[in-house]
């Protein structure tokens, strides 16, 4: 099964497809931009930033995106043929499961620190890149101090995450597995 959206830099189109996806999820939530905010945390020139595509929110950040819009979503989920999308959300729209992956200059370095290939040669290029860069992809000496300086400011899982990935999955009207499968199913990828 395919990623549906990669998100982060240089991601134009996909990054306004997650933006709307999070304004549906809220909207279902009935919430307004501002109440949405407030319980995230963030401002509400932030969040229509995130909802128009211009900003990108962090991995770290959807558990509580997903607690505060009440969404069936799944994050770092492995599905059956061993695929770990980072996230997996439930389009409200139609009720088909939205595979999500993230990407950022940091996680690009820890990346080609580890000596993986760059996202954009696994044919990820976004079809739509914004007209210019702001930076460019780290040397291959730089990225390795910036692995090992995130490696030493971040732990792998949070208590906080670990409580807010069982709510969701307490929380789901219809499985994530569930519907995941049934995709699979539909699209012959068992």
């Amino acid at each position: 099964m395919g990623i549906d959206l990669t998100v982060g830099p240089g991601k134009a189109s996909h990054n306004l497809r997650f933006g709307e996806l999070l304004e549906r999820l809220r909207w279902k939530a009935g919430m307004t931009r501002a109440d949405a905010a407030a319980k995230l945390g963030l401002s509400s020139e932030y969040l229509r930033l995130i909802e128009v595509g211009k900003r990108t929110p962090a991995l770290g950040q959807m558990p509580n995106f997903m607690d505060a819009y009440g969404a069936n979503a799944a994050v770092e989920r492995v599905l059956p043929g061993g695929d770990q999308p980072d996230l997996i959300v439930i389009d409200p729209l139609n009720g088909e499961p939205v595979l999500v992956e993230f990407i950022s200059r940091i996680r690009e370095a820890r990346r080609i620190a580890l000596g993986a290939p760059p996202d954009e040669a696994e044919g990820q290029e976004d079809p739509d890149p914004p007209k210019r860069r702001a930076h460019s992809r780290p040397s291959a000496s730089r990225a390795v101090e910036l692995g090992v300086v995130v490696s030493l400011l971040s732990k792998p899982t949070t208590a906080r995450s670990a409580r807010s990935a069982r709510r969701l999955r307490k929380n789901s009207a219809i499985p994530v597995e569930q519907a995941v499968s049934e995709r699979l199913l539909r699209s012959g990828g068992f």
